[in-house]
């Protein structure tokens, strides 16, 4: 059985939220477990560039990190869900994206499954989302995760306005479970 891991990297319950609990309900009809993590939810500290971790395996800090990686480690499949932040990924994202340093230097994320899907605000002719999601697909590069699907969501202003893009949600969430299974 397949798992995923889910990452939200906004702490509202918005538009990443929305997709996220659709995208768990959808795998869990098919099977497939889902966990969702919302790092900015939780208590996970700043990297401090320390490099502790490339000579133990693991970070010094003891913070939600370490359910985190280990949810990380179990899965099979990694989500990465965030809005777009002047055409970047949320700061939370980046954040929880450092402290995953001890899984890259020990390649515990080589050959999982990744994810990427950058939710934007306006319209994609207005305002881009793609540096966000090259930065998500060059850390899936970068760790030797396979890249298998990236997705841009735009017009999503409003904490809700991803729920009236149904058919856009469904056909992501379908083509997902053919992949993921």
């Amino acid at each position: 059985m397949s798992k995923v891991c889910i990452i939200v990297g906004s702490r509202h319950n918005g538009n990443s939220s929305h997709l996220a609990k659709i995208l768990k309900e959808r795998l869990k009809k098919e099977r497939i477990i889902a966990d969702i993590i919302t790092p900015g939810n939780q208590k996970i500290y700043l990297c401090t560039g320390c490099m502790d971790c490339d000579v133990n395996g693991h970070c010094d800090f003891k913070d939600d990190m370490t359910d985190n990686i280990q949810k990380i480690i179990n899965a099979d499949t990694l989500i990465f869900i965030t809005p777009d932040r002047w055409n970047l990924l949320s700061g939370d994202l980046k954040i929880f994206m450092d402290r995953l340093n001890p899984l890259y230097t020990s390649k515990k994320l080589e050959g999982k499954k990744m994810v990427s899907i950058v939710i934007g605000s306006k319209d994609k002719a207005e305002y881009s989302t793609e540096a966000a999601l090259t930065s998500l697909n060059s850390f899936a590069d970068a760790s030797n995760m396979k890249l298998i699907y990236s997705h841009q969501f735009n017009n999503c202003l409003e904490g809700t306005d991803i729920l009236e893009q149904q058919e856009e949600i469904d056909n992501v969430v379908n083509e997902l479970i053919k992949i993921i299974k």
